[in-house]
């Protein structure tokens, strides 16, 4: 079930969450493969926000970092299994912001 939480609560949420990302790319930065932490569409007036979601390679032209997109699954067997990050999108609209109450559940 969906569900609102105060901006305190969703700070908490998207913290935890970010660093179950963060530890596991330090793991994995030999490899040059990473999930994205943390992701944002627009749409309808809407922020859908999505953590751990894609996979991403970096890299470096000119000086300048550049994203690759390399999709949802974990493109390459030999890396080690990603977080159990729950695969709920967040949405923030203009009263606030709404998640999975399994969600908040799970990070607690």
């Amino acid at each position: 079930m969906l569900v609102k939480v105060p901006e305190r609560v969703f700070d908490e949420v998207l913290r935890k969450l970010k660093i179950q990302v963060y530890e596991y790319n330090s793991r994995i930065k030999e490899y040059g493969i990473y999930l994205k932490p943390y992701h944002i569409v627009y749409k309808n007036g809407k922020q859908y926000i999505y953590i751990g979601k894609y996979w991403y390679k970096l890299d470096k032209k000119d000086g300048k970092l550049k994203w690759i997109y390399l999709g949802k699954k974990k493109p390459a067997q030999y890396l080690p299994d990603p977080p159990a990050i729950p695969d709920y999108t967040i949405i923030k609209d203009i009263e606030g912001y709404i998640i999975d109450e399994k969600a908040l559940d799970e990070i607690k």
